[in-house]
């Protein structure tokens, strides 16, 4: 065969790999995800970056960042993380419904990095990507019922 056909079958093949946000979380499928599942997948990313933190030498950071989402109620992580994924979730619908719009959708780790980053830390969101790609929900989707005014 030619040389260009083999270079443009390897290019095809090679091109889902090449997606910055292969992997990655879209909101719409953690919302789909039962609670145990997303709890799962927070405490992945968290884990992560301890981890990131503690390979850089700060431990101390890594505690803090543990510590922050053992916190319960309004000043936690775990409630602010909710709080910027809604906001990620407005941006996503008001970005989707521009059709000239070319901005990729905001993922659970770039609310992850933004969460994160509003208590000091900072963590790419790149770096939750890779920490979050393998996961893979182990028990069944989340049951939705629909309300009156939806179906």
């Amino acid at each position: 065969m030619n040389r260009k056909i083999w270079l443009a079958i390897a290019l095809v093949s090679l091109a889902p790999g090449l997606n910055p946000n292969a992997g990655a979380m879209t909101i719409h499928d953690f919302g789909k995800m039962n609670n145990d599942d997303e709890a799962t997948f927070v405490t992945a990313l968290v884990e992560g970056s301890a981890k990131m933190f503690k390979d850089a030498g700060q431990p101390d950071q890594a505690q803090k960042v543990i510590a922050f989402f053992k916190v319960t109620g309004k000043p936690g992580g775990v409630f602010k993380l909710a709080g910027q994924i809604k906001q990620a979730y407005a941006v996503n619908v008001k970005n989707g419904t521009n059709p000239n719009n070319r901005t990729p959708d905001l993922l659970v780790e770039d609310a992850m990095a933004a969460t994160l980053k509003a208590e000091g830390f900072l963590v790419p969101a790149s770096y939750l990507r890779s920490v979050g790609k393998d996961f893979h929900p182990f028990g069944p989707p989340r049951i939705v019922t629909p309300s009156v005014n939806h179906p």
